[in-house]
């Protein structure tokens, strides 16, 4: 490697005719300069430092003897001057031979080229970055090599990025061999390529919390971060999933307070609503004692979570979520034990409960809503231990929950002889649940403690 001219003129290998007049005492010479075929790979390109090195090759040819042949002389190239003194064989080096910076570090070329040094500064780090093998060879009349070529990144610094053409060649100084046009290599030097990799900033702003039946107002907001290859906000979507999967995946429509894509930076609002079941304002399931919700025909309380994308120009995407419930709206609008109910008469002593179920009347029409998978459970109030549970049914109000379709209520007793014996009064507490849009039991609400 390099360009240093090499000299090896060995005594046994000059050749002179003695007492002749002609060039080389009338050997035959071969004239002429190396000769070079185009490199397997002509050009690359590296970014910032590193990167894995790339590997070419070329061949060059010796010059021949032109025409005739003389079998009874020597064949010898002419060496240098018209003294007689000329040789068999020719000792090249093999290298870089000339730089010019021909583009700058964005590839627009140069109007006038910039002649490197290949044995100094930034020519001298593009010179070394060509290893060739071999690097120097002794060349027969006619003979043909192949040199490998293996060209790794110079690490320049950021200031002489850009392109430049480099010329690969062989030197025979003293042999009479011309360089001949070597081939030339385009290596291109640019920046770290670099691309945006930061994903947009989601959130999921509404639902905020727990919501009553009804329509459920969604709100996502997103922006890409600002940064120096920020490529700006490109699409934002949602949608919405229960807890067991019974709603899978349900796209949301969103309209968006910004025309998308938006430049980095800028914070991007889309909002939209999802109804569960039962939740229209207007809709009639669920609604009369016919229409009435059951285990095969469940309402849309239950878990939801809302699952938010955004993607940027560049492809990278970001995510928000947002997990909440949906419930009935449940109040209990009595709670009561018959007269004569005391700690020493126990036998009258029963728990009387009453309760409406409604949807949403802010997002819905607060319509009173039948459901016959209801199911209340009393429990203790001292320890939440459930000591009997009813189911609706038609039957004895003390066995089941009723659906009083004229006074639009729910509504259960206890008879205090049908629990667990207690040696005197106990406070308990009623909890409702419906069985929830994925089958499963949800708590609704739980009474204050009533004591029978």
């Amino acid at each position: 490697m390099g360009l240093g001219l090499a000299f090896c003129l060995a005594s046994g290998s000059a050749f002179a005719q003695s007492g002749g007049s002609q060039k080389c005492g009338g050997a035959d010479i071969a004239n002429g300069p190396f000769i070079y075929s185009t490199p397997s790979i002509t050009q690359t390109t590296f970014n910032g430092t590193g990167g894995s090195s790339i590997s070419t090759s070329f061949t060059i040819t010796a010059p021949s003897k032109e025409g005739k042949n003389d079998p009874d002389v020597i064949d010898v190239f002419p060496g240098e001057g018209n003294d007689q003194v000329c040789w068999p064989t020719a000792n090249a080096t093999i290298g870089v031979l000339e730089i010019s910076k021909v583009g700058d570090a964005t590839g627009n070329p140069l109007l006038t080229p910039i002649t490197l040094d290949p044995f100094l500064g930034v020519g001298q780090a593009i010179a070394n970055a060509f290893w060739l093998t071999p690097a120097s060879h002794r060349f027969g009349i006619g003979e043909t090599i192949t040199v490998n070529v293996e060209i790794s990144n110079p690490n320049l610094t950021y200031a002489d990025y850009g392109d430049y053409d480099i010329k690969l060649a062989a030197q025979a100084p003293g042999f009479g061999i011309g360089v001949g046009n070597g081939p030339h290599f385009f290596l291109s030097i640019r920046g770290a390529s670099v691309t945006d990799t930061t994903p947009p900033v989601v959130s999921v702003t509404k639902p905020s919390g727990d919501e009553i039946l009804g329509v459920i107002a969604v709100e996502i907001t997103a922006f890409d971060p600002t940064g120096p290859v920020a490529s700006g906000l490109s699409s934002i979507s949602a949608s919405v999933s229960s807890a067991g999967g019974t709603v899978s995946a349900l796209p949301i429509t969103l309209a968006f307070d910004h025309s998308l894509p938006e430049p980095a930076g800028v914070v991007v609002t889309g909002t939209g609503s999802f109804t569960p079941t039962g939740g229209t304002p207007g809709s009639t399931a669920g609604t009369t004692d016919a229409a009435a919700f059951t285990s095969g025909s469940r309402s849309g309380i239950g878990s939801y979570t809302i699952d938010a994308q955004a993607s940027d120009v560049a492809g990278n995407i970001g995510e928000g979520t947002k997990s909440f419930h949906v419930k009935y709206d449940v109040a209990f609008t009595d709670q009561s034990v018959p007269n004569g109910c005391r700690a020493n008469n126990l036998n009258p002593c029963a728990g009387r409960f009453k309760f409406t179920v409604k949807r949403s009347n802010v997002t819905s029409d607060g319509a009173f809503m039948f459901d016959h998978t209801v199911v209340v459970k009393l429990v203790r109030s001292d320890n939440n231990s459930v000591v009997a549970s009813h189911v609706f049914g038609t039957g004895a109000i003390h066995q089941v929950v009723q659906i009083d379709s004229t006074d639009l209520v729910y509504k259960t007793t206890f008879n205090r002889g049908d629990l667990p014996a207690s040696p005197g009064l106990v406070s308990y507490q009623l909890q409702v649940y419906f069985l929830d849009v994925d089958g499963n039991l949800m708590l609704q609400a739980t009474s204050s403690s009533l004591t029978f």
